[in-house]
C-alpha cells in the first residue's frame, strides 16, 4: 500500500523546471514591457485615428507586417531606430512617455506653488483626460500654449 507522500512524489516531474529563471527575467524586464505596451497603445490609437491597417502601416515603415504585429502586441523590445521611425511616420511622441508620466503625476498644488496662471477668458476644451495630460498634448500640437508666470502675493491656506 502506498502512502500519500509516495503518491505525491510520483506526481513530481524528474526534469528541472526553468520557471524560477523565467519569472526572474519577467520581473527584471517589467519596466521595459510596460513601456513597450504603452507604445503599442499609442500606435494602435493613431492607426485607428488614421484609418490605417497594420499592412498599410508596415508599408509606410518599410517593414514586414509581422514586425508591425510584434510592435502592436507590446512585447517587442524596440530599438531606438524603430522608435524614431514610429514617431516620424505617425507624428506622435513615442520617446516622451517618461515625461508624460511625470506630467500626469504633477499635482494641482505644484502648479500653484510655481505661480503658473492661465488667462481667465481662455476657453479650454478637455476630452475627459487629466488637466496636465491635456496640457502635455497641447505642447505637441501645432499651436503652442502660452503660459504666463509671474509673482503673486497669493498664498495657499494650510
Amino acid at each position: 500500500m502506498t502512502t500519500n507522500k509516495e503518491k505525491f512524489q510520483s506526481l513530481i516531474s524528474k526534469e528541472k523546471s526553468n520557471t524560477v529563471s523565467r519569472n526572474r527575467d519577467r520581473i527584471k524586464n517589467r519596466a521595459r514591457l510596460r513601456e513597450s505596451q504603452d507604445i503599442a497603445l499609442k500606435v494602435l490609437n493613431k492607426l485607428n485615428d488614421l484609418g490605417w491597417s497594420q499592412r498599410k502601416f508596415a508599408e509606410e515603415l518599410n517593414v514586414t507586417p509581422q514586425q508591425v504585429n510584434k510592435i502592436v502586441k507590446g512585447k517587442e523590445n524596440l530599438t531606438l531606430e524603430t522608435q524614431v521611425k514610429l514617431q516620424e511616420v505617425l507624428n506622435i511622441p513615442i520617446l516622451a512617455s517618461y515625461y508624460e508620466n511625470k506630467v500626469q503625476a504633477f499635482s494641482f498644488e505644484d502648479v500653484l506653488n510655481l505661480g503658473i496662471e492661465t488667462p481667465l477668458n481662455q476657453t479650454l476644451n478637455y476630452s475627459g483626460t487629466s488637466f496636465y495630460k491635456e496640457q502635455f498634448k497641447r505642447a505637441f500640437s501645432v499651436e503652442p500654449l502660452m503660459v504666463a508666470v509671474k509673482e503673486s502675493n497669493y498664498q495657499m491656506a494650510s
